[in-house]
């Protein structure tokens, strides 16, 4: 009967060191698996002698039933044959792996199989390396050649543990085409884009491979809900309004006329308006003219009488009747005049000083009195009406007609000042004179003033 020695002695093909391929037969538990490597016995393999990547804790999560598989004898021990496939790879394969982890370089693997949960196990001619499943991507699968990057490299004694990621080549690949397609967009710029994102503050508007802000004023001419307005996924048309260090500002409203370019396509200046007075400010009213388009009435275009203080009269809500006088497309601006639709009645008025006219009373007050004369507001003071210390009340009446002589006269303030007074004693005067150059020698001063003062 053979002994065991005798059967070792006709199986002497066996050699430590040797490196053979062989199938994989059976894999009984997570850490063995025996392989038929067509000697006196199979072949047994252990985990760690599979890989080193401690994060592949199964055998059966790398290889099945079936798989031929480059192995190596380790050594062989009575009716024991152990296997490694850990020091099979090529020295220059190691060399390859080393250069390309010290320079950055990409490397080409073949998908093998899959670590349920933890990634993949890759190989790169012969070699196995492991790609965690956070460094995978969508373009990952079974059986597929791919650019990928090394991201940890260790040597240990003939132990060669390789790490590597498919993101970061892709993160290179979309940072390149990022870069490529914001320098080929300008300021000024209409494109399409989809919504990435929706914040508070505005949303994130994402090109092929750009992305830029649309802030919340850039979005509309008006007050808006940024939830109601847009979503994720929406896809919508902007205009690039500035572009700094690869950062793209966006507009959506650039696009859009605004309520003032609608409103000041169909009016023009000089057109007749009707706004309403919506706020009071210290320097005119504003009136709103339609929907989000306001105009300044300037206290300057309340009236030609600049001391005519129309905001005393209206409150707000009140309609008031005015004409465009400008228009400021730059600065969306519409300047009202009220003025501009009344008659100045001063542009009619020729008169100068030392001019005497007719006035007719319109007041009577202690101060003086308010008269109308060639056509406009005029004053008469207290002191010029008369000389007499009676209260005016008594000498003068509303209607009453008198000669007057323009002591001043500013059209551009509607001042104009009269003297009645002045009309009396230069009456008063002439009589006077015309005693003093009488021919009548026996007539004398006190004769003159007598006759004169018994009128």
């Amino acid at each position: 009967m053979e002994t065991m020695d005798d059967l070792l002695k006709s199986y002497n093909k066996a050699k430590i060191g040797e490196v053979i391929t062989g199938t994989v037969v059976s894999i009984p538990d997570d850490k063995t698996a025996y392989v038929d490597i067509q000697e006196f016995t199979e072949g047994t393999l252990h985990l760690d002698h599979f890989t080193r990547d401690k994060n592949i804790t199964s055998l059966k999560d790398v290889i099945k039933v079936g798989d031929t598989l480059k192995v190596k004898i380790t050594s062989i021990k009575e009716e024991n044959i152990y296997l490694s496939c850990l020091d099979i790879i090529d020295d220059k394969v190691i060399d390859e792996i080393r250069t390309a982890f010290i320079e950055c370089t990409p490397i080409n693997v073949t998908i093998s199989s899959e670590v349920k949960g933890k990634g993949y196990i890759a190989t790169y001619k012969g070699l196995r390396v492991f790609l965690p499943k956070s460094q995978a991507t969508s373009s990952v699968e079974l059986n597929k050649s791919l650019d990928v990057k090394i991201t940890a490299f260790e040597e240990k004694g003939e132990r060669t543990n390789v790490i590597i990621s498919r993101r970061e080549i892709e993160n290179e690949e979309y940072k390149e085409n990022r870069e490529k397609e914001i320098d080929g967009i300008n300021v000024g710029d209409v494109l399409k884009g989809t919504v990435a994102k929706i914040e508070k503050y505005g949303a994130v508007i994402k090109f092929n491979y750009a992305t830029g802000l649309l802030l919340l004023n850039q979005i509309s001419h008006k007050f808006i809900d940024i939830n109601k307005e847009l979503e994720v996924g929406q896809e919508i048309e902007v205009k690039v309004i500035k572009k700094e260090n690869g950062k793209l500002e966006l507009s959506r409203k650039a696009l859009i006329d605004s309520p003032f370019t609608v409103y000041t396509k169909t009016h023009k200046v000089s057109d007749k308006v009707t706004g309403k007075l919506v706020n009071k400010l210290p320097y005119g009213l504003l009136l709103e003219l339609a929907e989000d388009v306001t105009g300044l009435l300037h206290s300057s275009e309340y009236s030609h009488n600049p001391n005519d203080n129309y905001a005393n009269y209206v409150k707000i809500g009140d309609e008031i009747e005015v004409a465009i006088v400008k228009i400021d497309t730059e600065k969306e601006r519409i300047s009202l005049s009220r003025k501009a639709l009344m008659d100045n009645p001063w542009d009619k008025v020729t008169a100068k000083v030392g001019d005497v006219t007719e006035v007719k009373v319109t007041e009577v007050n202690a101060k003086g009195l308010k008269v109308e004369a060639f056509g406009v507001d005029g004053y008469v003071p207290a002191s010029e009406a008369t000389k007499e210390k009676a209260d005016l009340a008594s000498l003068f009446a509303v209607g009453d007609l008198y000669n007057a002589v323009v002591l001043e006269i500013k059209p551009k303030e509607w001042r104009l000042k009269l003297s009645i007074r002045k009309i009396k004693e230069e009456k008063e005067r002439e009589e006077f004179e015309k005693y003093m150059t009488s021919d009548e020698a026996n007539v004398t001063l006190g004769d003159a003033l007598s006759d004169e003062l018994k009128k």
